[in-house]
């Protein structure tokens, strides 16, 4: 497992964004707003799981202020919460 020891660089490669990147998103407006509040809650120091499976179906994968348990019990949580709105009839 790989896991960066610079979480700062990584975040700032995140960020990166040239006109070139920034036009060749896929993502909405509200979701890059959303992702970048996402970014700036791991740098206020709030416990993260990033996880993005690449074209080859490989998963690429940090674990931010958090222990491997503590990430283990984050994804815990999101199958849990969206098993019950998946059964409350939301999508």
């Amino acid at each position: 497992m790989e896991i960066p020891s610079d979480i700062d660089g990584v975040l700032k490669r995140l960020l990166e964004h040239d006109s070139d990147v920034t036009a060749q998103s896929v993502l909405a407006p509200e979701d890059e707003a959303y992702l970048g509040s996402l970014i700036a809650a791991v740098r206020l120091g709030r416990r993260a799981v990033l996880i993005v499976e690449d074209h080859d179906e490989r998963l690429r994968y940090m674990f931010s202020n958090a222990t491997r348990a503590e990430a283990v019990t984050m994804l815990g949580k999101v199958v849990e919460a969206t098993g019950r709105r998946l059964a409350d009839g939301e999508e």
